[in-house]
């Protein structure tokens, strides 16, 4: 184990503080560890068998955005699971598409839908080795 040194600025120090504080941890190196544990998981995906959340929320009245989530995902029936669609407003929808497969088809889906223009409000994909 190694001791470093961090600066970071008052507001993110806050802001940390409130979240360690929401979270209910009071050990700052174990709350900044995870932190760059999970920063470093997304920066580099894991590579081989996976399995891997795909988050999409969208407007469903914006252009055919429903209808372009689907046909990706009819392409990849071989590694998609299960599809969950959540609506959350009036307007606004949630696709939580559940991946099991090689790394590769992942991000072939996740570059497919992240490509979608219209619509897409927020987009996220988790990823673990199994």
């Amino acid at each position: 184990m190694r001791r470093i040194t961090i600066t970071i600025d008052d507001e993110l120090y806050r802001a940390m503080e409130e979240a360690m504080a929401k979270l209910g941890e009071a050990n700052r190196s174990r709350f900044i560890a995870s932190a760059i544990s999970s920063y470093l998981a997304e920066a580099s995906p894991p590579e081989g068998r996976v399995f891997a959340l795909i988050i999409v929320v969208f407007d469903h009245e914006v252009g055919e955005v429903d209808k372009e989530i689907t046909s990706i995902q009819h392409e990849y029936r071989d590694v998609i699971r299960v599809s969950t669609h959540i609506h959350l407003t009036e307007d606004l929808c949630a696709e939580v598409i559940h991946v099991v497969g090689d790394s590769s088809k992942v991000k072939e889906i996740a570059n497919r839908l992240s490509r979608i223009e219209r619509g897409v409000k927020y987009f996220k994909v988790v990823t673990t080795l199994f």
